[in-house]
């Protein structure tokens, strides 16, 4: 692991975190750092993780005088281990309000010296821990991605990423703000591919797979993924025109139909902080400070799915102005010639 390298991991966490005491013992927490540095390889790759592995168990690890290299090395272990300390420690934090005894929980406390905290002074040190672990989750990305890591660059993520319309937190922050959460937008990039592969690509039709082409060949050439058109030419203007024009829509939309699933399919814990604020701040209650309500969140989802039906349509107008026939569709479109019953 990551951690306690010549028994000092109780320091490596007070280091990082400022909240873990470094006499306390490093087993008592050493589950959530494995179970939290899983997680992590299964967001940013294995061989990422194996990478900062092999050189935080050499002897180039924090060097007095490394290479470039070693260097370079140290600080991929340094950026992947925060995250690591500021989830496990929280893990660790949840499973250490009270003891676990042979007669039962108990609480332990100097009653003359220290009290126990309100509910709600534990929400905002909740919310704190989980906000600074995925902030720190996309620091991580970002650094992964500016020193352009050859095994972050070949993560199963990263390359599932560059065949999506909507590629980057960049664009998917330009149609719903994400505060630019690499991590939030890798944990919902399962969602994204579906509302790309099952929704948009039935509201494209045939420009679907030409468009997809002209926009992963456009990036390809310029070596990034910001902003649409493409460096493909198209057969005329006109209908470069309209590829641009019909590549916006569909960026603009994508990221609205994502987000109603992750709404309703992730932990509120998964969402970036700005999501959370939103959902907060519509709860006008005493219980403002609790993770919101069933029903703020189906209506939000309700909310987004109404403005994302607004776009497609605009995309299935746009698409029917440059080819009048695409909105004819034949009586029986899935015709199955060995079934000729039909009722009334």
């Amino acid at each position: 692991m990551l951690f306690n390298k010549s028994n000092t991991g109780a320091a490596e966490l007070r280091e990082l975190t400022s909240s873990f005491y470094k006499n306390n013992e490093y087993a008592r927490i050493s589950t959530q750092v494995m179970l939290e540095q899983e997680a992590l390889a299964q967001l940013v790759g294995q061989e990422v993780m194996t990478r900062a592995e092999n050189h935080y168990n050499s002897a180039g690890y924090k060097k007095t005088s490394p290479s470039a290299e070693e260097a370079l090395n140290d600080k991929l272990v340094m950026h992947l281990q925060m995250p690591i300390a500021y989830r496990a420690t929280f893990r660790y934090y949840s499973l250490n309000l009270v003891s676990h005894e042979d007669t039962g929980r108990k609480v332990k406390m100097n009653r003359d010296n220290e009290s126990m905290p309100w509910e709600w002074m534990l929400d905002r040190d909740d919310a704190a821990q989980v906000r600074t672990g995925n902030e720190t989750a996309d620091l991580l990305i970002r650094w992964l991605e500016s020193n352009q890591i050859s095994e972050w660059l070949e993560s199963a993520n990263r390359t599932a990423s560059r065949q999506l319309f909507v590629n980057t937190p960049a664009l998917f922050q330009d149609s719903y703000p994400i505060d630019l959460s690499e991590s939030f937008f890798f944990t919902a990039l399962a969602f994204n591919k579906e509302v790309q592969t099952i929704k948009i690509k039935k509201a494209l039709g045939s420009h679907y797979t030409p468009l997809l082409q002209r926009w992963t060949s456009s990036q390809i050439e310029s070596g990034s993924a910001s902003g649409s058109g493409g460096g493909i030419p198209a057969e005329d203007e006109e209908l470069e025109v309209f590829y641009d024009q019909l590549l916006l829509q569909v960026q603009k939309v994508i990221p609205l139909l994502t987000m109603v699933m992750a709404v309703k399919r992730l932990s509120i814990q998964a969402m970036p902080y700005g999501v959370v604020q939103h959902f907060k701040s519509a709860i006008q209650s005493r219980n403002a400070s609790q993770a919101p309500l069933p029903e703020l969140i189906k209506a939000h989802a309700e909310s987004l799915q109404k403005d994302s039906g607004y776009l497609m349509d605009d995309i299935k107008i746009l698409i029917q102005s440059a080819d009048p026939e695409a909105g004819i569709y034949p009586l029986l479109p899935a015709n199955n010639v060995t079934n000729k019953y039909f009722r009334t």
